[in-house]
């Protein structure tokens, strides 16, 4: 029988999910919210489930990895399933206790730990009897709930979500680990010992990308097994096991689909213990650089996931998790802007391998680097630039001159020698897209446009629009789009060259504004421009005839539209506009649309929709823009 251990765990279930968009000030008072309420990680009330049920099933630890940070663990156990653990100091008052060799959810209410019940008075499983198990979570006020109801304590109040963490450290010997809690308990889980069953490839997940119809071996380890199998291999894929010379021979079909596969290796002990290896695997892809398709970078959520890409090819196929699928890591948490050059596409996030609530991923840094044909890998920065101070836009003239906005100014990065260099007066850069044209970098201050040029370390030139900017864009022409928000709005072409207003036309129709977003207040194709004041009427002026008409509110054909999440974009090729929807934060960020607007005939139409793929979208590009 298990030795009986009490102990406090906390569940880290957050509710309180939200963006990174907005403005700066905004932004720190939402992580003030985070850090004063201690709402934690979903993933790790998943890491306490799989604690209690590797307890339950008499699971041993087969690896334990340090977090790049240093702030926690990767505990991997025998059957291949691992769980992430981060260190803290004080202790919640929700957590677990041991009864009759059975786990339940407990509370501690004046130093004194008792049983949460249901609504019948029944003990609570933390892991979940005859498929039955109890969903906690943190409500939108910070409370503690099961299955939807708040959680009371002894003196019949509900409980607050308090604590950072059920973990205080670990303690490795060669044979066991033990989890010391913050409230001082422990427990201890053995290790395998000699036992194990691995891929060569040891990383945390291991990965691996295959070319369509071209074989690929994957080496393996094992020890102390005497038997081995494989019991899951991807539907179509051909996958032979070589015990004697430890390795799979693996051919993916020609015809292999987009998305990211299991293979398990399975091996018994002498006793009869399972130990399973697992590798992720992916088939290489490419067209990505496609200038008929789009991209539409996610944020993620800031305190629970990274950012992610989405894919809509041609033909309408919409690839999610595009990085991952193509690389087995993430993109930075809190994404927030792109830019392709020269075949590279270059992705910028906030927070990189580290949100600004102190959780980690396994992400391939604050700047990311890949190959914008096939999106796999070139290069990953988050060392390199650790002085920048939440950054959110760039901009690329070559290798050498990637230009970076954060809440300080404008940096010139040089992704060959590392150097991080700050631009001499350009604090006060708006959150907002920086466009490039003739050579130079023009970006939003206010009233102004900052024009920069490559290796200066100071402003080239100032352009003073006499009216708060909403948006600066490359023209078709070389030129630049202008938007300003002054009464009246206007939409002014300005030279790229000698930055005179070569044209400025008052907006009669709408407004021109913004809103939070992190992303122009106008759009271009030709010299038809479209714009939603940051809302879901869309309109349209067409600069040579001055112009300006109201096309379509989202809200009467596109479902649960109520909130636009950055501003709309219309492809530069087939001319149909996009625009990104949520129905609203909580929860009904999950509840989104992509949305295709044709506008070519007599009468607008939705052309397509595509809902529930986005997590906070950050902006839609188009390849051909940067072309």
């Amino acid at each position: 029988m298990r030795k009986s251990v009490n102990f406090i765990l906390i569940l880290l279930s957050s509710a309180i999910l939200f963006s990174c968009s907005y403005d700066d000030d905004f932004l720190k008072e939402e992580i003030d919210k985070i850090k004063s309420d201690l709402s934690a990680l979903t993933k790790q009330a998943n890491s306490l489930q799989t604690m209690v049920e590797a307890l339950n099933a008499g699971k041993v630890i087969t690896k334990v990895d340090n977090m790049a940070d240093g702030k926690g663990y990767k505990i991997t156990f025998n059957d291949g399933t691992s769980m992430d653990i981060t260190n803290g100091t004080n202790a919640p008052v929700i957590g677990v206790k041991e009864f009759e060799d059975e786990y339940y959810w407990a509370i501690t209410t004046n130093s004194v730990t008792d049983f949460v019940l249901d609504k019948d008075n029944n003990k609570l499983p933390v892991s979940g009897k005859d498929g039955k198990t109890p969903v906690m979570q943190i409500d939108a006020e910070g409370f503690w709930t099961v299955d939807g109801m708040r959680i009371t304590d002894a003196n019949n109040k509900p409980v607050e979500a308090q604590g950072d963490s059920f973990f205080k450290s670990i303690e490795e010997t060669e044979e066991s680990v033990t989890f010391i809690m913050a409230n001082g308990s422990s427990i201890v889980m053995p290790k395998a010992g000699g036992t194990y069953l691995k891929f060569e490839n040891d990383a945390n997940e291991p990965f691996f990308v295959f070319e369509s119809g071209k074989g690929q071996k994957l080496k393996f380890k094992f020890a102390n097994l005497h038997s081995l199998e494989l019991i899951e291999a991807p539907a179509g894929w051909k996958v032979f096991l070589h015990v004697p010379q430890r390795e799979l021979e693996i051919v993916a079909p020609h015809d292999a689909t987009y998305g990211v596969r299991d293979i398990i290796l399975r091996g018994l002990d002498k006793n009869g213990m399972v130990y399973q290896a697992i590798a992720k695997v992916s088939v290489s892809g490419k067209a990505y650089s496609d200038p008929n398709g789009l991209f539409v970078l996610n944020e993620g959520n800031m305190t629970t996931q990274t950012g992610s890409l989405i894919f809509i090819t041609p033909n309408k196929q919409v690839l999610n998790n595009l990085y991952f699928t193509m690389n087995g890591r993430r993109l930075g948490n809190s994404a927030q802007d792109l830019f392709i050059k020269d075949g590279k596409i270059y992705i910028i996030s906030q927070n990189g391998g580290t949100s600004a609530t102190g959780s980690t991923f396994d992400s391939d840094g604050m700047l990311i680097v890949a190959n914008a044909e096939t999106m796999q890998k070139i290069e990953g920065y988050n060392d390199e630039l650790s002085t920048l101070s939440m950054p959110s836009h760039i901009a690329v003239l070559d290798e050498a001159n990637v230009f970076i906005r954060d809440t300080k100014g404008v940096y010139i990065f040089n992704t060959t020698t590392k150097e991080l260099n700050l631009i001499a007066g350009t604090r006060g850069a708006a959150k907002n897209r920086m466009a490039v044209a003739d050579g130079k970098v023009f970006v939003i201050a206010s009233k102004k446009i900052f024009v920069l040029e490559a290796n200066r370390l100071d402003i080239a030139h100032t352009i003073d629009m006499g009216a708060n900017i909403s948006g600066v864009l490359k023209a078709k022409d070389g030129n630049l789009w202008v938007s300003t928000t002054g009464t009246p709005n206007k939409i002014a072409k300005v030279s790229s060259s000698t930055y005179a207003v070569i044209k400025e036309n008052e907006i009669t129709e709408g407004k021109l504004g913004a809103g939070w977003g992190a992303t122009p207040g106008i759009t271009a194709k030709g010299d038809t421009l479209y714009y939603s004041n940051a809302g879901t009427t869309i309109y349209r002026h067409i600069f040579s005839t001055e112009e300006s008409k109201m096309i379509i509110d989202a809200k009467t054909v596109v479902p649960n539209a109520n909130m636009i999440y950055n501003n709309i974009a219309v492809h530069p090729i087939s001319g149909k506009v996009y625009m990104t929807t949520i129905k609203g934060y909580g929860w009904d960020f999950l509840t989104n649309n992509i949305s295709e607007f044709d506008f070519s005939g007599a009468e607008p139409k939705l052309s397509e929709n595509y809902t529930d793929k986005t997590y906070f979208p950050a902006g839609i590009f188009f390849s051909a823009d940067f072309q």
